[in-house]
């Protein structure tokens, strides 16, 4: 082949060859737009139960993943550098403006952050972020909180009742079925409040590693709203990926992370999650750095979703960086756990293990936006716990089945495969899955992408609300016309 023709054969090549970089950032916000709407109707059907919402939320969430998986299918190698075909340019435009649309849905979240409670009238949103603040005061006392946390006591300080807790199968609770509606709720609370003993019908101790109060044991400590603190770690995780990104395409990242608006608005809403968040994304994105491992410690001795990513995260490391090296990390994320949670372990070592393992060995009641949904709602009938559990570990085995199958082919696929098990789980709660394009987008900007120019993007049709291609094009012009050459008119 001449060199004339291999020149033609290029550019009619790149005439035909999307901008998949692009379109891996569209797929990511829009399943994190599909996930905004998601929960919103999860939280509608919670409270008047709908066959129809269920169905929409399964559904919508099960898109929302697959969208995911696509996104991070493939090594990403070169995908900012050709155009989008002329005959895509339009659809891609469209799909662009629907995410600066959700971009404004996301921004306006965080805007309104100061003043929103998520239609709440108590910063104690559910039982995770109360009890893990008065664990941390407990902590702050010199107290152990997994021996002394008492649920009673702890809500009559916040001022909250039943509706903020997780009750359990056992007690005046001690049937199976479905959850408790809330005047059973506020009836056994009532009983069970005033009594002395036999207090088991509600969790009543930290379900969480010793992290997830001793590091917001300083915010409490100066009286401030914790979730203030849950926000500024998202805003934090996105920072990080907005750095990890090529500066050409961190106005389309930064657009789609507000875009994906299910990360602000139930991070405003109220989740403790973002505290096992912040750490992971970290570990995930620079984690060919030394100090890795000790980032996924902190974020495993947090909270215990992040225990899931750790085949994933292992299997990563070792495609980069060899077994010897991944198995290192692998270990320094579990002297970092041990570490932190000795002096509980030392103290009572069966009331830390009760806590910690609380949301697998107590008898909790179904519950979550998973299949088990369409359960609650009665579209499935229900199963013995056993059943979900195996699901899930069946789930989980197929998803270590295509990470490593696809270790070098995809591998950033773990980010988004380390959860999806969770989705067959008995306990499938929401908050599960809305962090799920923070991951996505800490996997895509690895890749080697390569830069974006703005001619390039302006071409495809891609809009970002926070720098348009072609203004972006004019300041890169201006930048490289030698010194003293006349600079173009806008």
């Amino acid at each position: 082949m001449t060199r004339s023709s291999a020149e033609a054969w290029s550019t009619a090549r790149s005439r035909l060859s999307p901008v998949r970089a692009l379109i891996r950032l569209v797929a990511i916000t829009l399943a994190g737009a599909v996930l905004y709407y998601a929960g919103l109707v999860n939280g509608m059907v919670i409270y008047q139960p709908s066959q129809i919402g269920a169905i929409l939320v399964v559904g919508g969430i099960a898109v929302s993943i697959a969208m995911l998986v696509v996104a991070l299918v493939g090594d990403g190698r070169g995908d900012a550098q050709a155009p989008v075909a002329l005959r895509y340019v339009r659809m891609h435009r469209v799909a662009w403006l629907v995410v600066c649309v959700m971009a404004l849905v996301g921004a306006s979240w965080l805007v309104a952050a100061p003043k929103q409670h998520g239609g709440d009238w108590t910063p104690y949103h559910n039982d995770a972020i109360a009890l893990n603040e008065c664990a941390a005061r407990l902590y702050l006392e010199g107290r152990d909180p997994y021996t002394d946390l008492d649920v009673y006591s702890c809500y009559a300080r916040l001022g909250i009742g039943a509706d903020r807790t997780t009750p359990l199968r056992q007690g005046l609770f001690a049937r199976d079925g479905f959850y408790p509606s809330d005047d059973e709720l506020d009836t056994v609370w009532a009983i069970q409040s005033h009594a002395s003993q036999g207090q088991v019908e509600f969790e009543s101790k930290p379900s969480y590693p010793a992290l997830s109060f001793v590091l917001i044991a300083p915010w409490v400590a100066l009286g401030w709203d914790t979730n203030v603190l849950y926000v500024l770690c998202l805003i934090a995780a996105m920072g990080l990926v907005l750095l990890r990104a090529p500066t050409g395409l961190r106005p389309f990242v930064l657009t789609g992370l507000l875009g994906a608006a299910s990360l602000a608005a139930f991070s405003v809403g109220g989740s403790a999650d973002l505290l096992y968040a912040l750490p992971l994304v970290a570990a995930w994105l620079w984690r060919e750095k030394r100090w890795s491992g000790l980032a996924f410690g902190i974020a495993c001795a947090t909270k215990q979703i992040a225990w899931f990513f750790a085949p994933f995260f292992l299997i990563a490391c070792a495609r980069d960086q060899g077994w010897r090296v991944a198995l290192r990390k692998l270990a320094e994320a579990g002297a970092v756990f041990v570490i932190v949670n000795l002096p509980f372990i030392v103290s009572d070592p069966r009331a830390w293990l009760a806590g910690v393992t609380a949301p697998i060995a107590d008898p909790m009641f179904p519950r979550g936006a998973g299949i088990i949904f369409l359960v609650i709602d009665r579209v499935l009938p229900l199963w013995p716990p056993l059943a979900y559990t195996a699901l899930e570990g069946l789930a989980f085995a197929v998803c270590m089945v295509v990470a490593w199958r696809a270790r070098r082919s995809s591998p950033e696929l773990g980010a988004v495969l380390a959860t999806l098990p969770l989705f067959f789980a008995y306990r499938s709660l929401f908050s599960y899955f809305f962090l799920l394009p923070l991951f996505a987008f800490a996997g895509v900007v690895r890749m080697p992408l390569g830069d974006l120019d703005p001619e390039t993007a302006r071409a495809s049709g891609a809009v970002t609300i926070f720098a348009f291609p072609a203004r972006l094009a004019a300041i890169r012009k201006r930048r490289t016309v030698p010194a003293g050459a006349p600079a173009a008119a806008d």
